[in-house]
């Protein structure tokens, strides 16, 4: 028996039950399946951005890691000096610019009772620009020592896979070019799965499309997540999913793009 057309369904049946079967059957109808590929998400290489030698490696290959956690770090007495120094320099200034603030009101003071010049009064007010200015420059310098003590030591920017370890313990590590490679992770929730199709194929896609990866018995859904040019015409579909057991990056998967 053969299946009834949709054109006939069509003059047969109520319009609201006619419009709830194309709804489900026209994203079905335009399914495309594509061979694809797992393949990490999220994948980048770590390194330090100020120079040091590098004390201590925490992470291993096949390490699961939360964001924020310590990765690595370079010897960090030089960096607390840093803080400590540009911190002392503070205080000092801080106590310069309460001794002015107190002289610029005491001469203001005066001042309005006739007792100061003028003179005085200026000169007490740029004493106490000059120290509130120094206390800002030094304020900054604290704040930039901070930020090279915190720059020392490597943390995962999410939670991650550990893919390789780079480096070890007495690597030293020079910012002004390029750094050493610590180490590279992964997303340790997630995985990419590509195709790569010509223009004909991917004329219609758009990010944001459903999209459903098949493999073996495990099928999820997802969309579109990034449409890659090549220089040869081609396009290369990302469709991020969920990392669940029995998928691995370099699985064969089936994509279907609707």
């Amino acid at each position: 028996m053969n299946p009834t057309p949709l054109s006939q369904l069509g003059r047969t049946l109520p319009a609201a039950l006619f419009a709830a079967i194309l709804s489900v059957a026209a994203p079905q109808a335009r399914a495309a399946e594509y061979p694809a590929m797992l393949d990490w998400s999220g994948r980048v290489t770590l390194t330090l951005p100020v120079s040091g030698v590098l004390q201590s490696v925490a992470a291993r290959a096949g390490q699961s890691v939360k964001k924020g956690e310590l990765l690595a770090n370079l010897d960090s007495g030089l960096f607390k000096s840093g803080v400590a120094e540009a911190r002392a320099d503070m205080d000092r200034l801080s106590q310069e610019q309460a001794d002015a603030t107190r002289d610029l009101e005491r001469v203001s003071e005066l001042y309005a009772r006739t007792v100061a010049s003028t003179t005085e009064l200026d000169a007490a007010r740029l004493r106490h620009a000059r120290a509130s200015s120094g206390l800002a420059a030094a304020q900054a310098r604290v704040e930039r020592a901070r930020q090279l003590l915190a720059d020392s030591e490597l943390r995962a920017p999410f939670d991650a896979l550990v893919l390789q370890r780079h480096a070890e313990p007495g690597l030293v590590i020079t910012s002004q070019c390029k750094p050493a490679a610590v180490l590279s992770v992964a997303r340790s929730d997630q995985l990419l799965a590509r195709t790569r199709l010509d223009a004909a194929q991917a004329r219609a896609l758009k990010l944001g499309d459903a999209a459903e990866v098949v493999l073996a018995e495990n099928s999820l859904k997802s969309q579109v997540s990034a449409i890659s040019a090549s220089p040869d015409h081609h396009y290369e579909i990302e469709v991020t999913i969920p990392r669940i057991a029995g998928m691995l990056p370099g699985d064969s998967v089936m994509l279907r793009l609707y």
